[in-house]
């Protein structure tokens, strides 16, 4: 097989997963709103049919990649399986704060984690990445969405909903419970899928101190712990416009602080757009 034919598979192994898993989440939440389809029964034959398509893939990623031994036992696991409708839609609630996930997709996956590319701590870097560009374009979206921006939730309310459009599952506040001493702390916005969670600060005028909001998050970066759900963390902090100060002073007052190695800072400037 050719080298791009090979990639090829491998970038449908990807979105493939992806598309069953967001459809997946979506037919959820229509059974539980009792929601009716326009067409009834659409989407859940579609995501029958990607299922199966999504264990050919597989075992045509494993021919290719030469593993015969890997290959059997996957065909010999799921043939049954695959043929039967009943099994197909089968889903399990893995997390109490997540969603139900369809069985087979969580059983194909012990034969994708063995390749790097298909690695949850690899993919999960990848897709942070992508939330952090999402996040980058913060002054893009407060245009295009029209937001009267007063503070921070008027912020993170609408990065929430473009970042909804590629996870699902993201949520505002109150779902985390990250505990120290005698208080319960909730960041801003939660992509459970992930494990990630993102913290807004609003600095609107030069009279507001930059690195007391530094300092706050410092002070969050120590007790966001013990929340098995959440391990990677983004500090987005939202300037009004560049004469309060730079994104470099901000980048220099966040090294001093040495932040742990799972949070991220992006800083965004209104006028820069």
């Amino acid at each position: 097989m050719e080298k791009q034919d090979l990639i090829y598979i491998e970038t449908q192994i990807q979105s493939t997963y992806r598309s069953i898993q967001r459809t997946h989440y979506e037919f959820i939440m229509d059974e539980y709103n009792e929601y009716e389809e326009e067409n009834p029964g659409y989407r859940k034959s579609w995501i029958k049919q990607r299922v199966k398509d999504f264990y050919y893939l597989i075992l045509t990623y494993l021919e290719a990649k030469k593993m015969p031994l890997l290959f059997a036992s996957f065909q010999s696991e799921f043939y049954v399986k695959i043929n039967d409708n009943s099994e197909l839609m089968k889903d399990e609630l893995l997390d109490p704060e997540g969603q139900p996930e369809l069985v087979l997709l969580i059983e194909f996956r012990r034969y994708l984690e063995p390749f790097k590319l298909f690695d949850y701590t690899y993919e999960q870097k990848n897709e942070v990445q992508k939330v952090i560009e999402i996040i980058s374009e913060t002054p893009f979206i407060l245009k295009n969405s029209r937001a009267t921006v007063d503070n921070e939730t008027s912020i993170y309310n609408e990065v929430k909903w473009v970042l909804g459009l590629y996870f699902p599952k993201t949520r505002k506040t109150n779902k985390a419970r990250f505990i120290e001493a005698y208080n319960t702390y909730h960041p801003d916005i939660l992509i459970p899928e992930l494990k990630l969670a993102i913290e807004y600060k609003y600095i609107k005028s030069s009279k507001q101190n930059v690195g007391e909001y530094i300092d706050q998050l410092k002070t969050d970066s120590t007790v966001y712990v013990n929340d098995e759900m959440y391990k990677e963390f983004i500090a987005a902090i939202h300037i009004s416009d560049s004469s309060i100060t730079t994104r470099a002073t901000i980048e220099a007052a966040w090294n001093e602080r040495k932040f742990p190695e799972n949070w991220h800072l992006v800083v965004t400037i209104n006028d820069t757009i």
